[in-house]
């Protein structure tokens, strides 16, 4: 699969904010940690890493992608699938090409609880889009209008593990857990210890959900 297209830059920085990272550190006694506009300037370090090791533990971003083009290759059948493609949630699809020929409307037929096109039964076109190597493109919307509030509190969780690892002392211990590539190191018989495991792990059960395993970076 070939793509090109614009996406919205809304949340290039981050899914989450420092606001959201701080309401998680309210549960624990942060006051031996420095003061509150230290943790701040901590935090928003943190959100740019915690957001591309989101992305990069699940193979895709959670923003816009609109009026991007597609190439694929085509399925030989009526039914060409965009999810194993990692092209989930669709949320417009403009326009159908087969052979650099424009389809008309009425010819092919939308499906977005599938991420599926499919030809209508009475296209003139034909009753299959012909198999071949990128010989199909596709004008489409899709991805992430508001991100998941899921994938928000995901690294919400992750950035708030990595600082009270590293707030607490904790942070250089020999013990580690992971999202991705992206790794927390911890003291094994810390006082944190059991905090940091868990919103790690709890992260990586959101991040899971969304993971495509096909999905082709833009």
């Amino acid at each position: 699969m070939v793509a090109s297209g614009v996406f919205t830059t809304a949340n290039l920085t981050s899914y989450c904010s420092v606001d959201d990272v701080l309401a998680l550190l309210r549960a624990y006694d942060t006051s031996a940690w420095g003061a509150e506009e230290d943790l701040v300037a901590e935090i928003g370090a943190l959100l740019g890493p915690t957001k591309s090791a989101i992305d990069g533990a699940a193979g895709r971003d959670f923003m816009l992608h609109a009026d991007a083009t597609v190439t694929l290759d085509g399925s030989g059948t009526r039914v060409l699938l965009l999810a194993p493609l990692g092209l989930t949630p669709v949320v417009r699809v403009g326009w159908v090409r087969v052979g650099g020929a424009e389809l008309a409307d009425d010819e092919w037929l939308f499906y977005p609880e599938e991420a599926a096109i499919v030809l209508a039964a009475s296209a003139g076109y034909g009753s299959r889009f012909p198999e071949g190597s990128q010989n199909v493109e596709v004008r489409l919307d899709w991805g992430y209008e508001a991100t998941p509030a899921d994938v928000m509190a995901a690294q919400a969780k992750l950035a708030a593990a990595e600082l009270i690892g590293k707030c607490s002392g904790e942070g250089g211990g020999v013990e580690a857990v992971s999202l991705g590539d992206y790794t927390v190191r911890y003291g094994g018989a810390g006082r944190f210890a059991y905090t940091i495991r868990r919103l790690v792990s709890e992260a990586n059960e959101v991040v899971a959900r969304y993971r495509r395993i096909d999905f082709c970076a833009i």
